[in-house]
């Protein structure tokens, strides 16, 4: 199923290109100890390089909220750079090669291991460095615990009561020592669930997720998709898909809450109206008014219940 709705999430369909973007998420740079959110140094250069060479409009994440919330057009081709956690190899590796292609960018602060002073992480003197150097900041929580993590809690209202606090506290410390972007936060992991995305609307955020497809002005601002950038997921093959994607044009999805609580879920998905471009263009779409298909699989082999940080509405 994740399989199945991430394809359809990065296929090259979209009924107006320029109200799309990509959104890149990385988190060390050249920390071969941790391939998982490690992109090596080569991959990185040359994923700055394509970028550059064929046309692609980095243009910062305050430039894509303000499409969002105040209607600001984006330009064709656009791409936002996102880094999260503040991982230190943002300032000895990543932030000259940016600074060197003036590529605007936006790290997403966890603040407690910042606070507690662990060495993986950059100092706050350090990120006000950067800030100054035009780098933006915005909110990853403080304790960068999950928004969906099960737990023994009195009450749901309990449960959200203690995700709204560590939001808070984030933005509250992010405040204190940087100038950071507001109304914007990624999850940590990439992870919630239905009641948490709803709380985070409440609280006047756009968030992103770490599930991978391109998105548009219409796609859901519960979740907004990112593509992870990793040394497994960092071949200039894949990136030059990746970066040249653009979102389906998905009227609604069923059910939206990732969690996963049955074996075999259903998802029923909705498209809407497309128009076709130059045959070989990015834009290039196919036409239907509207088309429901729904999806039917085992994705775990198990009954227990699951989440993931893919949900049906990446698709948007």
């Amino acid at each position: 199923m994740l399989s199945l709705l991430l394809l359809i999430a990065g296929a090259p369909l979209q009924a107006d290109p320029a109200d799309t973007a990509v959104v890149l998420m990385y988190h060390r740079f050249a920390e071969d100890r941790y391939p998982s959110t490690n992109i090596r140094l080569e991959q990185f250069q040359a994923q700055l390089a394509h970028l550059k060479e064929h046309g692609y409009n980095v243009i910062p994440l305050a430039h894509l909220l303000a499409a969002f919330n105040d209607g600001r057009a984006l330009p064709e081709r656009a791409v936002v750079i996102t880094i999260d956690d503040a991982y230190r190899s943002i300032y000895t590796v990543a932030h000259k090669l940016l600074r060197d292609y003036g590529f605007p960018y936006t790290v997403f602060v966890a603040t407690d291991p910042v606070d507690d002073g662990l060495t993986a992480y950059m100092s706050w003197e350090e990120m006000r460095e950067l800030e100054a150097d035009g780098v933006s900041f915005a909110n990853h929580g403080a304790a960068h615990r999950s928004t969906s993590e099960e737990g023994d809690y009195a009450s749901e209202d309990e449960r959200l009561a203690l995700v709204r606090a560590d939001v808070e506290r984030g933005w509250q410390r992010l405040s204190e020592e940087l100038n950071p972007v507001p109304g914007v936060f990624a999850y940590p992991y990439g992870e919630y669930d239905a009641a948490t995305a709803g709380l985070l609307k409440q609280m006047g955020y756009i968030s992103f997720g770490q599930q991978s497809g391109a998105i548009s002005t219409a796609s859901d601002p519960r979740s907004l998709a990112r593509f992870p950038m990793t040394e497994s997921f960092g071949g200039m093959d894949q990136f030059r898909t990746k970066v040249a994607s653009l979102p389906m044009p998905v009227l609604e999805v069923g059910p939206w809450d990732p969690v996963v609580t049955t074996r075999l879920p259903k998802i029923t998905v909705t498209l809407g109206d497309t128009h076709s471009g130059s045959p070989g263009s990015r834009a290039q779409t196919f036409r239907q008014e509207r088309y429901e298909f729904r999806v039917l699989v085992d994705p775990f082999g198990t009954g227990q219940p699951r989440k993931s940080s893919a949900p049906p509405a990446r698709v948007v």
